[in-house]
């Protein structure tokens, strides 16, 4: 009788060593699955029963390149059946709140233009989770509009779309929650902008990028703290939002209007206009053709109110425009507590 005890108890014990994988806290397993893509998470459901639905409830899915295997990847039909397949499979089974969506292609073989209306089913399902951050990065022949379920997501807090077209609904009363908003490559009316920001009470970093629709950028978010911008403007200002504390303006195509600027705005400065409304501003990186639109017009050798929040300043200079030279002359006689100073010289 003893030698058989002895010999259950240590098969007990074995099996519970070579199991250790079901014995892990379920916190433990969420972090691991975490940390995998989404392809090998749901692999792990053959590990275990303790495994076998854990994947349901992942909060974040980022669906890329990554979770289609390497053996279709000569074949492009192959790869985007099983892509789409694979996104369908995943929100058909998940049962838990998903706080992360990201679509992200940039390969351009797994969304086709005729897949667009998948897209736009998964865009109206996310919009009935309670969608925390929605990311739609993939490139098309041409720009796919955007479905009017988005727009009922209050609970967005990060957005970020590329190539696509958007249109605000008569009913849209803003994203309320919206704290991070990142645009690249989207065409929307100048009037469709400024609502979508004026919306987002709780905006906190503005991303534009290659924006097509309009040229004037007017911002109004006053709890704004980071801007940055890449593309072309014919002038840019900001109201309401005296709280921004970085600017990055870079490589963008400043259309020159002087016809029309001192009439709508009153002040014959872009440099003072610029900074009249820029009171914390402590990180300001300043591309070539920025640069030149704070020099157009009269250039005063000192602003009205030191800069005296700028610890760190980055300049793009043509030192053959004597306008130039003189508007960054002028921010640096303005900045008495600058820290940081980059200079790079436009041939």
């Amino acid at each position: 009788m003893g030698r058989k005890r002895s010999k259950s108890t240590h098969l007990t014990i074995k099996d519970a060593e070579l199991d250790r994988i079901s014995c892990l806290p379920g916190h433990v397993i969420d972090q691991i699955l975490s940390l995998m893509p989404i392809k090998e998470a749901v692999r792990t459901s053959v590990l275990s029963s303790s495994w076998r639905n854990k994947w349901y409830t992942l909060p974040n899915l980022v669906f890329n390149k990554h979770c289609i295997s390497v053996a279709a990847s000569k074949y492009t039909s192959v790869i985007n059946n099983k892509f789409l397949r694979i996104v369908d499979h995943v929100l058909l089974q998940h049962s838990g709140p998903i706080n992360k969506f990201m679509l992200s292609d940039n390969e351009n073989c797994l969304i086709r233009v005729c897949d667009v209306s998948d897209v736009h089913r998964w865009v109206l399902h996310l919009s009935r989770r309670s969608i925390k951050e929605l990311l739609l990065h993939f490139w098309l022949d041409k720009r796919y509009k955007i479905p009017l379920s988005l727009f009922s997501c209050q609970s967005l807090r990060h957005l970020s779309l590329s190539c696509c077209q958007l249109k605000l609904p008569t009913t849209f009363e803003g994203f309320k929650n919206l704290q991070y908003l990142h645009l690249e490559e989207v065409t929307l009316a100048q009037d469709d902008f400024e609502n979508m920001i004026s919306g987002c009470p709780l905006l906190d970093h503005l991303v534009l990028m290659k924006i097509d629709g309009f040229s004037q950028i007017n911002v109004h978010a006053p709890n704004l703290s980071t801007f940055q911008f890449y593309g072309k403007f014919e002038d840019i200002s900001f109201q309401n939002s005296s709280q921004i504390y970085t600017v990055y303006v870079d490589l963008s195509i400043y259309l020159n209007s002087k016809s029309n600027q001192s009439k709508l705005h009153g002040c014959s400065s872009n440099l003072l206009k610029f900074f009249a409304h820029q009171p914390h501003i402590q990180f300001l990186e300043i591309g070539y053709y920025f640069l030149k639109y704070l020099a157009a017009d009269d250039v005063p050798v000192k602003l009205p109110a030191p800069c005296i929040s700028l610890c760190e300043l980055s300049l793009c200079i043509n030192f053959n425009d004597l306008k130039e030279i003189s508007a960054a002359l002028c921010l640096l006689r303005s900045s008495p507590n600058l820290k940081k100073l980059e200079i790079f010289v436009s041939i």
